[in-house]
């Protein structure tokens, strides 16, 4: 009997020891994509990938980049995966008329499947985006400036008692509570009062930052993802107290949604629409069933992590260049100043929209800090396409880190130098198709008019209320890791905010 066993769990792993290499040789010597090159390991197996961005904690866009300078414009970074490096392919990948499903392994790392940014085909994401597209609409934002303009206040008001008691400020997490603060009170017409936490160090904004390394355990190891999402709060808490403020976060939206959903008519105390207006109103979904609770939840979840990253991020990277070329500092200075004479009286975010330099610094900083640093993936159609003048099979994996794009020297000269002025030049219209920071397509971001609004209104807000200087914060600080949005390990931008008076 005890033979009968040991040799059956022989066999058994032989068996799958077996399986494995004929997988890897399938795919080396006659997978369909094996003519492109690439790795070894990466064209074998899967956890190539796992190896470098779990085991070495690698940030891929690096690997990336040094991939295409040894193997060319087209790299093979998966057995069933390609990744580009010619900016013309990003056009390609995300164009407007590519109606290509997302690639499933990637967006369930989130657990978001039944939010705008989760679902994986065209037609579901096409249905919920047109459902909250108004909410973000050009004039939609015109209209809600005002949140902006009062959390950005409070901000400056922040940075001013700081500054008083004698401290610099983690402008990182300041720039990111804004963000938090705004997307809160915009979508759900409820702070979570970000920028009132000491130092900044708001339990959300922390496990937010904190939960990123976790993103790729989540995508390599799916059963820890669904184990952890399916604790108990409490229990969420005591495995993981550094994501407390997250999990906490996710009760707080997980009560509103079944306050909305069980009682809707809660929604007439609300100041403004939210996003639940829209998503539980039968005309906007257009005969299409209404969300349930599950896909309230996520696509709150969703509005979150897209909110409060991005512009904060963004405000970061450009306020340290910025405060790192003097010169420049103080023409923006003086630029803002022209439209915002009386510090007391605000103009609206309208009025930076028209001040060219503010305008391109916004810009540089964007170019300079990706939203998304991964590769947004995708499936090529059955029938296949042409990416980059090579013909790709249908059910192909593809993607393009915009980092790639804003890194080019063949469209941005001296790439790595944070220079504004390339957005004044005679040909600058020519780089705009180049800006991919929210992307492109039919899934690009749908907060994109937020996010122009906060951005104009926090630089014109931090250039004209404050003389600001770097507090021993330097470049090598603002390396990141490619966490899907960049993650930040070393010490964060700390600038001194000395109010003006005038």
């Amino acid at each position: 009997m005890e033979f009968s066993i040991s040799l059956l769990l022989w066999t058994g792993l032989l068996v799958w020891i077996g399986r494995i290499l004929v997988r890897v040789v399938y795919n080396v010597l006659l997978h369909r994509l094996r003519k492109f090159p690439g790795p070894l390991p990466a064209r074998a197996t899967e956890w190539w990938k796992t190896w470098i961005e779990v085991v070495r904690q690698e940030s891929m866009t690096d690997v990336l980049v040094r991939l295409h300078k040894q193997y060319g414009d087209v790299v093979r970074v998966g057995p069933n995966e390609l990744h580009f490096a010619n900016p013309a392919a990003y056009n390609e990948i995300y164009s407007p008329s590519a109606r290509w499903d997302k690639e499933r392994i990637l967006y369930e790392a989130f657990g978001e499947d039944h939010s705008s940014f989760g679902l994986l085909t065209y037609a579901e994401s096409k249905q919920r985006k047109d459902v909250l597209q108004p909410l973000f609409s050009r004039r939609a934002i015109l209209n809600m400036q005002s949140l902006v303009r009062e959390t950005m206040d409070h901000l400056a008001d922040v940075l001013t008692k700081n500054n008083a008691a004698g401290k610099s400020s983690d402008l990182l997490f300041a720039f990111r509570c804004f963000a938090v603060d705004n997307i809160t009170n915009f979508c759900f017409s409820k702070s979570v009062h970000a920028l009132d936490e000491p130092e900044f160090a708001a339990p959300i904004v922390e496990a937010m930052d904190h939960s990123l390394p976790t993103f790729h355990v989540f995508k390599h190891f799916p059963l820890i993802r669904k184990t952890i999402f399916s604790l108990p709060p409490w229990l969420a808490i005591k495995a993981s107290p550094e994501t407390a403020g997250l999990t906490n976060l996710q009760v707080i939206l997980g009560e509103q949604v079944k306050a909305v959903s069980s009682n809707p008519s809660v929604l007439k105390d609300t100041k403004y629409p939210t996003i639940y207006h829209r998503l539980l109103d039968p005309e906007a979904h257009k005969g299409n069933p209404i969300p349930n609770d599950t896909a309230l939840y996520e696509e709150a979840q969703t509005m979150m992590f897209a909110g409060g990253v991005t512009v904060g991020d963004a405000s970061m990277t450009g306020h340290f260049h910025v405060l790192d070329q003097p010169e420049l500092y103080k023409k923006l200075q003086a630029e803002v100043r022209t439209v915002w004479p009386d510090l007391q009286h605000p103009p609206s975010f309208e009025a930076f929209e028209g001040l060219p330099l503010l305008t391109a610094t916004i810009k540089e900083s964007l170019r300079m800090s990706p939203g998304a640093s991964s590769p947004l993936l995708r499936v090529v159609p059955s029938s296949g396409a042409t990416i980059s003048g090579k013909f790709i099979p249908g059910g192909t994996i593809v993607g393009m880190t915009s980092v790639l794009v804003h890194q080019s020297p063949s469209i941005f000269a001296e790439p790595e130098k944070f220079n504004p002025n390339r957005w004044l030049e005679e040909d600058a219209k020519g780089l705009e198709q180049w800006l991919v920071a929210f992307s492109k397509g039919p899934r690009s971001c749908l907060g994109i008019n937020l996010a122009w609004c906060e951005l104009y209104i926090l630089f014109a807000t931090m250039l004209r209320r404050f003389d600001m200087r770097l507090d021993g914060t330097t470049k090598e600080d603002l390396v990141w890791r490619d966490c899907f949005t960049p993650y930040f390990p070393k010490r964060h931008l700390r600038a001194w905010c000395v109010p003006v008076d005038e």
